[in-house]
């Protein structure tokens, strides 16, 4: 039986998988997230307890698949895995970077109300 070469990176195989997961999983478990939460009327969802367990798992794989891909790939001295899976947590860090709340206030203008009289009320914001 021959014994692994020390500098070949190991767990490649786990790591594929990995990814295949991710870039399966995450989808198919939002279209399943979808369907069981989507109704064409305003009565109840398909089945929410469904709908819920499914955009959870969604979105726990979605986001937690790539830093568990990287630090593996760490761990298991896989280049080609730490910078596959460090640019994906890179983006995701620039996403959140960029789309994180600045913080200021939000100005909302309220509708103008009509206060003229019945008979002068033409050409008066809000009437």
């Amino acid at each position: 039986m021959t014994e692994p070469d020390q500098g070949q990176p190991k767990g490649g195989t786990a790591l594929l998988l990995l990814g295949l997961l991710w870039l399966i999983g995450t989808p198919t478990l939002g279209v399943l997230a979808f369907s069981f939460g989507f109704t064409l009327t305003e009565g109840a969802s398909a089945n929410e307890t469904l709908f819920l367990v499914c955009g959870i798992a969604m979105l726990v794989l979605g986001l937690g698949a790539p830093p568990v891909g990287f630090i593996a790939s760490l761990a298991l001295n896989n280049k080609a895995g730490a910078w596959t899976y460090g640019v994906i947590v890179a983006a995701f860090v620039a996403v959140a970077f960029v789309t994180r709340d600045r913080g200021g206030p939000v100005h909302v203008e309220e509708p103008a109300v009509c206060t003229a009289p019945p008979d002068k009320a033409v050409g008066v914001p809000g009437c």
